[in-house]
């Protein structure tokens, strides 16, 4: 009986709250209850870098407020999406910007040569067309020399394949 009761108070101790986890792992790597491969990835960061405040369980909260960080490109960026609603999908393996990116740095760079606040979105949207920028993501016509010939291809059907191929 008295074997159940010490298992039983072992199973509601609350060791979990002395220390942290970095402090356990530290001390298993100095007993030698895991070897130098099994150390979790994060254990070097953190030696490297430790926190400022140790996280424990029993810290009180900061009363400090939290900043908000916003700059001015996450307000261009949002007012281009509302405006044009490009959805382009972001490929990381092939080189080049996204049409929201070419637009902000066209728009920092126009505020830069000191135009004014109030005309700065147009001349942008306007210097953008110039360079030939599709802002709108619509796929243009294939060739905006020729408008006047749009050959119409003919539809094939699949009855037709095969009464094509029962000719020949």
């Amino acid at each position: 009986m008295i074997h159940f009761y010490k298992r039983l108070t072992m199973a509601q101790s609350r060791l979990e709250k002395i220390g942290t986890i970095y402090s356990k792992v530290r001390g298993f790597l100095a007993s030698g209850a895991i070897r130098a491969e099994q150390v979790p990835m994060w254990y070097d960061v953190y030696e490297k870098f430790p926190p400022t405040h140790e996280p424990r369980w029993d810290r009180k909260p900061s009363t400090d407020p939290i900043q908000k960080i916003l700059y001015q490109e996450d307000v261009v960026r949002a007012r281009f999406y509302s405006t044009f609603g490009l959805k382009e999908s972001v490929d990381l393996t092939k080189p080049g910007k996204l049409t929201s990116q070419i637009f902000i740095d066209k728009f920092i760079s126009l505020q830069s040569e000191g135009h004014p606040r109030e005309t700065l979105w147009d001349r942008t949207v306007q210097a953008l067309e110039l360079d030939g920028v599709n802002l709108t993501g619509r796929k243009e016509a294939e060739s905006s020399s020729q408008p006047d010939r749009q050959e119409s291809k003919p539809k094939l059907s699949l009855k037709d394949l095969f009464e094509a191929e029962k000719i020949i």
